[in-house]
Order: structure tokens, then C-alpha cells, then sequence
């Protein structure tokens, strides 16, 4: 069991921790919140069925 000081003067301070200032922060609720897909604009031409049923073809050879 811990032994707990009776003086507690002398114990260091989470805010004062040089340790702690390096750390990343913690994630809030905010930070979950979706913003829905992630389109990039740079996207390749769609290619039509036949093109896909044609690499995977000649991929699967």
C-alpha cells in the first residue's frame, strides 16, 4: 500500500514536468468528429469495365 506524505510542500508539479513539454497532446472530442470521405483532386481517369477486366487478365497470367 502507498505511503502517503502528510507534508505535500515538497512534491513536484505535473505543470512544472520538463519531460511533459515534449509530449504530444491528447485528443479531444473534436478531433474524432468525421468530416466524411477524403477526396483527394488529383484522381486517375475512370477506366471502363473492360479495360479492368483486361489488366486483371493479364495480371493473373
Amino acid at each position: 500500500m502507498p505511503v502517503i506524505p502528510s507534508d505535500t510542500t515538497n512534491l513536484p508539479s505535473t505543470a512544472s514536468n520538463s519531460s511533459n513539454q515534449n509530449e504530444p497532446q491528447k485528443a479531444t472530442a473534436q478531433d474524432h468528429l468525421s468530416k466524411g470521405p477524403q477526396i483527394p483532386d488529383n484522381m486517375p481517369p475512370k477506366a471502363s469495365r473492360e479495360e479492368i477486366e483486361a489488366r486483371k487478365k493479364e495480371l493473373n497470367k
